[in-house]
This record gives structure tokens, C-alpha cells and sequence, in this order.
């Protein structure tokens, strides 16, 4: 072998070899900006968040199963999951975080009544000194057309309409919003009695079979439970809300 083409042959394994090195650098940078706070550690995010305290609550449980998919998919047990996956992903960043259930229960004891359940939810955030209150449910409604989600606070809570408007962008971002729908005011109890910003997400409609299917999945859960997460981090951070876009159609 000639040493022309001994040192062409060398210069050829060390291109690929230096571009092979280079698509590594970058793919792990990529991979670090990409997964967000689906790794990330704590010191990567404001300190500003770590000691917070939120309440999530994972809508209905026990008794109270909630709406019902054309699947039989219980609206009790999307929310436990998808709350879930919040909480864990909020700890990661030193948020303090206190969820209303964990398991299938509810936290009235002896006669139920959904009134009593919901205030005892309440009282729970109010106890802890909670800074911000977060439900999570699942829509319904009669006709199958409707699909989407959707984030409301109590009218008159500019702070509550700050986290509505950012929990809704960031699901938004990920999952997408074909329906268009948008952070709105709504009379809930839970908002209205709340000590602290509240807000009800409603992470879609079990009324609509594609999308009670996509409530099943894994990766639909995630992402929308990171879209939650990032909204509720961008409030603690203090950021301004994002943009509230005006859209022609809003129903049901």
C-alpha cells in the first residue's frame, strides 16, 4: 500500500470518525434542551420555585367516578394518573407538592355528598398554605363532536387567570388545540373558595371516542401532564401570561 493512500485511508477514518464525535455532542444537546423537565435537574430552573407549595387535585375518585367514556374509561382514574405524573415531574424542581388523593378514595369520611368532598379539597390547600391550587378533570358532554382542553379560573382572579393562561399554552404547545379553545372564567366551587390562584384544567373530552383513546395512553398522559407542569412553573417563576388569542368558536 502506498503511503498516499495509507494517509487518505487514515484522513477518511478520522472525518468520520470527528463527525460521528460531532453528531453526539449535539445530539445529547439536543437531548438535554429537548427533555426539559422531563430530567432536567432542579438547579437548571429559577430558584424561585423550589419551596412552593401546590395542591394538586385529581378530580373525583371513590364513589364519584366522574364522567364515563364510550369506552367505559372512568374520568377518576385519567385524573389520578395524569395528576400524578404532574406531581412527580413539579418534586423534580424542589416544588413542594401535596396532592388531594393518591389512590382511589375519597377524603370524606361516614355520609358523602360532593359538596362536603370538594370542600374538604379546599381545606386541605387552605391547611397547607398552598400557593397555587390545580385540578384536573376530564370534559363531557352529550354529543361526540367536541374535543380539546381547556383551562378555567374564577372570574376576577387576575393571578388565577395568569396560571389558566399559561397551563393552557403550554398544553397547547405540546398536544396541539384543533378546537381552539382557550383559558376562560367559570364560577367553580373550588376556585371560588380557594385561598390562593386556582384553576381547573380539563384535559379533554371522554365524549369523544378518539380522544378517550388518546387519554389512555401513555405518551398523550405525558405530555399533557408536562404541559401542565411547565405552566404551573412559568406562574411560580413569575412570568407574564402569554397572549390570549380571541377565536370564533368556543363551545360547548
Amino acid at each position: 500500500m502506498s503511503v498516499i493512500l495509507f494517509i487518505g485511508r487514515v484522513r477518511k477514518l478520522l472525518t468520520i470518525a470527528l463527525t460521528v464525535l460531532v453528531v453526539l455532542v449535539l445530539s445529547f444537546g439536543a437531548y438535554q434542551w429537548y427533555k426539559g423537565i422531563e430530567g432536567q435537574t432542579a438547579q437548571a430552573i429559577s430558584n424561585s420555585v423550589k419551596g412552593k407549595v401546590v395542591v394538586i387535585d385529581a378530580g373525583h375518585g371513590g364513589q364519584d367516578g366522574g364522567a364515563k367514556g364510550r369506552q367505559g374509561t372512568l374520568e377518576k382514574e385519567i385524573n389520578l394518573q395524569v395528576a400524578k405524573k404532574v406531581a412527580n415531574y413539579l418534586e423534580e424542581y424542589g416544588v413542594t407538592v401535596l396532592m388531594t388523593r393518591e389512590d382511589d378514595n375519597n377524603l370524606v369520611t361516614g355520609r358523602w355528598s360532593q359538596r362536603a368532598e370538594l370542600t374538604k379539597r379546599v381545606e386541605k390547600a387552605r391547611e397547607a398554605q398552598a400557593d397555587i391550587y390545580v385540578a384536573i378533570h376530564c370534559n363531557s358532554f352529550p354529543s361526540p363532536r367536541w374535543s380539546g382542553h381547556q383551562t378555567f379560573y374564577q372570574p376576577g382572579s387576575e393571578e388565577g387567570k395568569r396560571l389558566a393562561l399559561h397551563i393552557q399554552n403550554e398544553i397547547t404547545r405540546r398536544v396541539g388545540n384543533k378546537d381552539k379553545r382557550q383559558a376562560k372564567a367559570e364560577d367553580y366551587f373550588v376556585l371560588r373558595t380557594s385561598h390562593c390562584p386556582a384553576v381547573m384544567t380539563e384535559i379533554g373530552f371522554l365524549s369523544n371516542p378518539t380522544e378517550e383513546a388518546l387519554l389512555k395512553t401513555e405518551n398523550h398522559q405525558k405530555q399533557i401532564a408536562l404541559g401542565i407542569t411547565e405552566g404551573i412553573l412559568r406562574f411560580l417563576e413569575g412570568k407574564a401570561a402569554p397572549e390570549k388569542k380571541t377565536f370564533f368558536m368556543e363551545k360547548p
